[in-house]
């Protein structure tokens, strides 16, 4: 088992409720599908905050004949419109 920290969390008793019930018919205890469903949680989180990524712009900024040939020197410059520092 990996080393687990002790949280305390409140939940309003229809989520109470539910979160036994599952518990009971899956022989999984509560803390583990609270676990699981931060895990995914933070996961759907992670992954969403990734869609802002302003370096993802770079991709296929050079694959352009056109494209500049210096993106890696001024890479600031192309995604924020700033200079780079020197």
């Amino acid at each position: 088992m990996p080393n687990l920290k002790r949280k305390q969390i409140y939940l309003d008793e229809e989520s109470d409720l539910a979160l036994k019930m599952l518990a009971f018919a899956t022989k999984i205890s509560e803390a583990e599908h609270i676990r699981r469903a931060v895990r995914r949680y933070i996961a759907k989180m992670q992954a969403s905050a990734g869609n802002d990524d302003p370096l993802k712009e770079l991709i296929g900024l050079c694959d352009s004949p056109d494209g500049p040939t210096d993106a890696a020197i001024h890479h600031d410059r192309y995604l924020y419109g700033k200079k780079a520092l020197s």
